[in-house]
């Protein structure tokens, strides 16, 4: 039997926590977040894969991101891309259009239309995630968070 109580995480000897610990906390995290996105994009009509699909796109700017490198940057399927392209087009979000470069690759960019509101999404998902969840977490914890999440992911 393991001696570990996690009675108070602030106080916790991190040296002390198991592997399947740390875990479920970091199950427990990713659900609590993804349950906010939903929760927040629903106003919206949105997912929170669709919003990252469409973040990862907005990034890329007016020139788009080919449908294969926007699978790589998001570690999901050509499929599933694919899938979401389709939705999200017949929503009228994105277009897609042939790369001059390469005529099988397809590049997807924001509808000129949406890029507004793509904007305005952000800026209320930034204030309702500043008044939920990360009220209760100082901006200095925040930021190690975010360089952690960084560095995990491997992105950069």
């Amino acid at each position: 039997m393991f001696d570990v109580t996690l009675v108070n995480y602030k106080k916790m000897d991190i040296s002390k926590i198991t592997t399947y610990q740390s875990g479920v906390a970091q199950s427990s995290a990713y659900r609590n977040l993804n349950k906010l996105f939903s929760e927040l994009l629903r106003d919206h009509g949105l997912t929170s894969m669709q919003w990252f699909v469409i973040g990862t796109i907005y990034d890329a700017g007016p020139e788009g991101i080919q449908l294969s490198h926007l699978s790589e940057k998001l570690q999901t399927g050509l499929p599933f891309i694919t899938n979401t392209i389709n939705l999200l087009e017949s929503k009228g979000i994105v277009e897609r259009r042939g790369s001059p470069t390469d005529s099988r690759a397809k590049r997807v960019s924001i509808m000129p239309d949406f890029i507004k509101e793509c904007e305005q999404i952000e800026i209320d998902l930034r204030g309702k995630m500043r008044k939920s969840i990360y009220a209760t977490i100082s901006p200095a914890d925040l930021r190690i968070y975010i360089k952690v999440l960084y560095q995990l992911s491997g992105l950069k």
